[in-house]
């Protein structure tokens, strides 16, 4: 009705100025403005006729690219788009991944033609463009930013059938150490999926799931402040495409590996369901050894230690995961999600070792053999809403997880020795450790982005985390027969911890002269953590802040500050103070035998250790590729640092513990260099060297001890695309020296090789051989005023694993409505979509 009346108005308007003189027509011009016009329709599929939703609808000039307005189809195909010129000549495009491209022309004109309904629009599947999409879709392997690194995952060929470790290790500026623990840039990442915090491990991660890797060298107070040692935060695929994918995959490979993975998701409407389950199995044959020389007050040699390992492991995981998406309206998201996570592992450790007398005459040998069995299960549940507004950038998300986690672990130790030159049996010994475990985690997150303008945004938010678990170990022995077992009560113990941490920041964004962008933001963290060992009245805590001397350790700046260069070219430095606390492990005071000659024992006595971060970013992408250049310099006070001392009971007998350092510096240079050679020819190629300075106390009645030197690492992947879909890649890997307090790591080299095969649009064949060339081997030479001595072990050995992989699936908006359309008829319509594809 007021359009109406504003129509009227208007058309008096200009009737009586064609009376007037000049000067009547601004009012007619106003009242124009008042007017707007409307077109509205349905999308429909052309072959169904059942309503397309969420597809792209525009409306623009007659003869210009200029947008006027637009928006989605609702649920059920419509459209309206108002605010449009009252008068004129225009386009409506309406595009959808998966159909062709629509075009139509028509006009608005006053009075009578404001309003337009261009009714049931058909649109047509472009069978040919689907296929196109899903194979020939080619996303860079690296994609470098100022702010992070992103590996896509999907574009490394080596890794299908393996875990987030084999991802890691191809992960440029990343390496994996003995254990398949992950460093960058010789720190510890913190691990993430999905940008949250979790329990799980990288062995326990299918790398089939994963879709990219974002390494985030320095992050800002939006993170963790324990996050010291850079962030790996893991993207798992999440599906986009309405109508149901999927994948079926199988591996079978030497070693014993073998496992396979199926995964559905299915999208319709405001739903969107995802489901995957992956079982993955492998045994390791390995060897490794220690050589110890024990010295004397003088520093000569007063005896030896000789020890050989054989190790064969074998590892079994299986994973589930359901999600559920549910779209309130365009701007309001909720997801449920719900994860398990089951593991075992059997190891048999034979060990044969030797001690000799400073003359090399052998005075003691014999063999030990450790046996484990251990199992986990872990349990995951998130709730997570979304909130998007008609602003572009501003956000609300909140989300909160629980967590459990249960495992159980067996031990045994069996020891026989011989004496010489009398050769005189010594009994065996046995050694019984029975434990288990279990932890409740809660996570709350809510985040918060309000952008103010094109330059300035605003970020807050709050985090609550809390854990408390449960541990106990109960350790027997037994003398020549392993029927007369008695209760070891110093090494048998039972735990409880509480880790409590609350954190707050706030974070802004804006730019200054010389168009310099600044990002400046406050975190502050409320930590507590207390462990009672229950069976022997002991406790070991620490509270940040607890007076308000600690206010300071609790609040943690990083500012970042970047400049848009031309060429297509970015500078950027930043700082930040971060913060990495004690782990149970390092912390609590109970033994844990590794061998004969070595034991491991926590120290409750353990301060957190802070870290001063500063870094300098260069970027600049040209034709063929990129180049990121990094300057980084840490300074950190009373850092955690493993060593070993001989016992005070027995000199031979090595203590491995941890202590707080005095200092350490480190500082190094990291370049990741992307490169197209040629057509089907990619190579990527980091490079980072680096230098460690490091001081601290060992023994407390000891002087301190200092340990400095450089070391650097580099990696490369090269990647050619063959004829007949056949793709080739090469990863190739060198660690060099690194330093440590008491001695230094042995040098790391490997070679991976991989081909692909991909027939049709369903079926992928690959095949890696991994560690072409059995080096993979990690070690330590260490020297210190009581001994000498090397380490070598490893996690696995070299292997072939043989992937296939079936893809499935049909881009259908309308899947169930269909189903339910068809239910009750036998119409065949096996081959009629040909749209399978997959991620």
């Amino acid at each position: 009705m007021k359009k109406l009346v504003l129509l009227l108005l208007a058309l008096f308007s200009f009737f009586a100025n064609a009376q007037m003189p000049a000067g009547g027509n601004k009012d007619m011009m106003k009242a124009m403005k008042d007017i707007k016009g409307r077109v509205y329709g349905k999308i429909i599929d052309a072959n169904t006729k059942n309503p397309v939703e969420y597809s792209s609808v525009v409306v623009l000039w007659f003869n210009k690219d200029s947008i006027l307005g637009g928006g989605l189809t609702k649920e059920n195909g419509e459209f309206n788009i108002e605010g449009l010129p009252p008068m004129g000549g225009f386009r409506l495009r309406v595009t959808q991944i998966g159909y062709k491209t629509y075009e139509t022309k028509f006009y608005i004109q006053m009075p009578n033609k404001i309003e337009l309904d261009l009714g049931n629009i058909p649109f047509e599947v472009d069978e040919k463009l689907l296929k196109e999409v899903e194979i020939t879709t080619d996303k860079n392997a690296v994609v470098m930013s100022i702010d992070k690194r992103t590996y896509n995952v999907d574009k490394d060929i080596s890794i299908k059938g393996g875990t987030a470790v084999d991802v890691m290790k191809n992960v440029p500026g990343v390496t994996v150490d003995a254990d398949g623990n992950a460093e960058l840039r010789n720190q510890a990442p913190t691990l993430f999926v999905d940008g949250r915090p979790t329990n799980l491990t990288l062995q326990q991660i299918p790398a089939d799931q994963i879709d990219r890797v974002e390494i985030i060298t320095n992050p800002s107070v939006k993170y963790d402040a324990s996050a010291t040692g850079g962030i790996l935060n893991i993207i798992m695929k999440k599906n986009v495409k309405p109508g149901y994918n999927g994948m079926a995959m199988a591996y079978i490979g030497t070693g014993d590996r073998y496992g396979g993975m199926v995964n559905l998701n299915v999208k319709e409407g405001k739903w969107n369901f995802t489901s995957m389950y992956s079982h993955n199995q492998a045994m390791n044959n390995t060897l490794g050894y220690t050589r110890r020389t024990q010295l004397d007050s003088l520093g000569n040699a007063s005896g030896y230690f000789n020890q050989d390992n054989k190790v064969r492991q074998t590892n079994m995981f299986d994973f589930g995961k359901l999600g559920l998406d549910y779209s309130i309206n365009n701007r309001n998201t909720i997801t449920l999600s719900g994860m398990i996570v089951a593991g075992q592992f059997k190891t048999y450790d034979k060990q044969e070792y030797q001690v000799q007398d400073a003359t090399k005459t052998e005075r003691l040998f014999g063999g030990r053999i450790n046996e484990q069995n251990a199992a986990f299960q872990h349990y995951n549940g998130q709730l997570l809403y979304k909130k998007t507004y008609p602003k572009i950038g501003q956000e609300l998300t909140m989300d909160g997880s629980i967590n459990h986690t249960n495992s159980n672990n067996g031990y045994l130790f069996t020891t026989n020795s011989t004496l010489n030159p009398d050769t005189f049996a010594i009994p065996d010994t046995y050694q019984k450790n029975v434990g288990k475990s279990n932890a409740d985690q809660y996570v709350f997150q809510l985040d918060y982005t309000n952008p103010y303008s094109e330059t300035s945004k605003l970020e807050f938010g709050l985090k609550a985390f809390y854990k408390k678990s449960t541990s106990e170990n109960n350790t027997s022995r037994a003398v020549s027969t392993p029927e007369n077992y008695f209760p070891d009560t110093i090494l048998s113990n039972r735990y409880v911890i509480d880790d409590m941490v609350n954190a707050a920041y706030v974070n802004y964004n804006n730019k200054m002269f010389w168009d310099i962008s600044y990002q400046a933001g406050l975190r502050f963290e409320q930590s507590y953590y207390k462990g009672n060992i229950t069976d022997k009245n002991q406790s070991f805590s620490y509270n940040y802040p607890s007076s308000s001397e600690d206010l300071l350790k609790s609040i943690f700046p990083g500012i970042y500050f970047s400049k848009k260069l031309k060429k297509n070219q970015e500078l950027q430095v930043n700082f930040s103070r971060k913060i990495q606390r004690p782990n149970f492990f390092q912390l609590m005071p109970f033994v844990m035998f590794a061998d004969k000659q070595n034991y491991r024992i926590g120290n409750p006595q353990l301060k957190p250790e802070f870290k001063n971060i500063a870094e300098l970013n260069y970027n600049k992408t040209f034709t063929k590729g990129s180049y990121l250049g990094s300057g980084y310099f840490r300074y950190e006070e009373q850092p955690i640092t493993d060593v070993a001392y001989p016992s005070l009971e027995d000199p031979t007998v090595l203590v491995n513990t941890t202590v707080n350092g005095k200092n350490s510096i480190r500082y190094g240079m990291e370049h990741t260099f992307k490169y197209t050679v040629f057509k089907n020819f990619d190579a990527t190629v980091n490079f980072n060297a680096f230098y460690i300075y490091i001081k601290g106390l060992v023994v407390a009645t000891e002087p301190e001890v200092k340990a400095e030197g450089f070391a650097f690492n580099t990696k490369a992947t090269l990647s050619y695309k063959l004829p007949k879909a056949i793709t080739l890649q090469v990863n190739g890997n060198y660690e060099s020296p690194k330093i440590l307090l008491l001695g230094a790591t042995i040098p790391v080299y490997s070679m991976d090789i991989s081909l692909n095969k991909m027939f049709g649009t369903k079926w992928i064949v690959n095949a890696t051989l991994s560690d072409v060339f059995n080096s993979r081997v990690m070690g330590a030479h260490y020297e210190t005023p009581y001994y000498t001595q090397d380490l070598s072990r490893r996690r696995e050995s070299r292997y072939v694993r043989l992937t296939v992989t079936y893809l499935f699936g049909k881009m259908d908006a309308s899947i169930f409505k269909r189903a339910k359309q068809l239910r009750g008829t036998d119409t065949q319509q096996g081959n009629q979509d040909g749209l399978d594809f997959g991620k």
